[in-house]
């Protein structure tokens, strides 16, 4: 099967005015190639993609001590808050998957939060970010800007530039297995 391309259409969780994006699977499995192929949810296919969010709640144990609980989303949300958005794959064939890359949208109105997207526990799995919509990713994006000396120089990109963030799940997601890995974000 080659090179096999898929995006799945995900329910959209009811936050105000904030648009959830579903994620985007790639994929190669065997020697033939399909491409763009819509993941319907009443279908079993190759590869199922979940997206679900949480709202990160603090607050205090018997002891004093802070304690941080992660509840459903409340019908709105309001500036400051942090979600987490968690995504999960799973491989529906009896074959193992090779190469399954995923990409999530950062939600409008979100800023991403540093450090925070888990890496999957595969071997070779790696997390990276765009900073350009989508077009190229990086494990630590950097912008470039100009000193008061008129040299260009290079630094790390500011969160609020993350517009995506990719998961590459390793050489191989075992068959009939799922992998979920997650990022937080702030509400501006």
């Amino acid at each position: 099967f080659g090179s096999l391309s898929l995006v799945a259409t995900l329910v959209v969780l009811p936050i105000a005015s904030i648009n959830m994006l579903p994620a985007i699977a790639n994929s190669s499995f065997g020697n033939q190639q399909q491409n763009s192929l819509r993941v319907a949810q009443t279908q079993q296919q190759p590869v199922a993609l979940l997206l679900s969010a949480e709202i990160k709640k603090l607050s205090r144990d018997e002891n004093g001590n802070q304690k941080i609980s992660w509840n459903q989303l409340p019908p709105q949300v309001v500036p400051g808050s942090i979600l987490r958005y968690t995504v999960t794959a799973e491989n529906n064939t009896s074959r193992n998957m090779r190469n399954l890359a995923v990409t999530q949208p950062i939600p409008d109105g979100m800023v991403y939060i540093m450090q925070s997207a888990t890496k999957a526990s595969a071997t070779n799995s790696s997390v990276d970010f765009s900073i350009d919509g989508g077009k190229s990713f990086s494990p630590q994006p950097v912008i470039k800007v100009r000193g008061r000396d008129g040299k260009v120089e290079e630094r790390p990109a500011p969160t609020d530039a993350y517009t995506h963030v990719r998961w590459n799940f390793g050489e191989t997601l075992p068959a009939n297995s799922r992998v979920q890995v997650s990022y937080q974000v702030r509400v501006k």
